[in-house]
């Protein structure tokens, strides 16, 4: 059985947990300013490169992003182009057009933090 204090302290403070991380959602530009391409290959002779890290100004605010996909979906991100992208909290959506007219995807990258 909680204590008087102990209720209203945790009255307080659990709602206050609800509005203390940013949500921020919408759409916004992401200009990369470095990109950091690896190559993938397998014993099956399967290669392929990709963007696993993005230097990158959104908003004013310099950020680093990580590629949140599997396989070969992480495109080759180019160092000085600007991307509209889908911001949802920590992760954005910048869609890219699929070779051989298969339907466009939206690739899912995560912040990992500033610099």
């Amino acid at each position: 059985m909680l204590n008087r204090p102990a209720k209203i302290a945790l009255l307080v403070l659990v709602p206050g947990c609800v509005f203390a991380g940013p949500k921020e959602k919408g759409t916004t530009k992401v200009q990369i300013v470095t990109a950091r391409t690896q190559i993938h290959g397998s014993s099956s002779g399967n290669m392929f490169s990709y963007t696993n890290l993005m230097f990158t100004e959104v908003n004013g605010k310099k950020l680093v992003y990580e590629c949140a996909e599997t396989g070969d979906l992480c495109p080759i991100m180019e160092s000085g182009q600007t991307y509209t992208a889908t911001q949802d909290g920590a992760y954005i959506y910048i869609p890219m057009s699929s070779p051989e007219g298969k339907k466009d995807v939206a690739v899912k990258f995560r912040k990992v933090g500033s610099w």
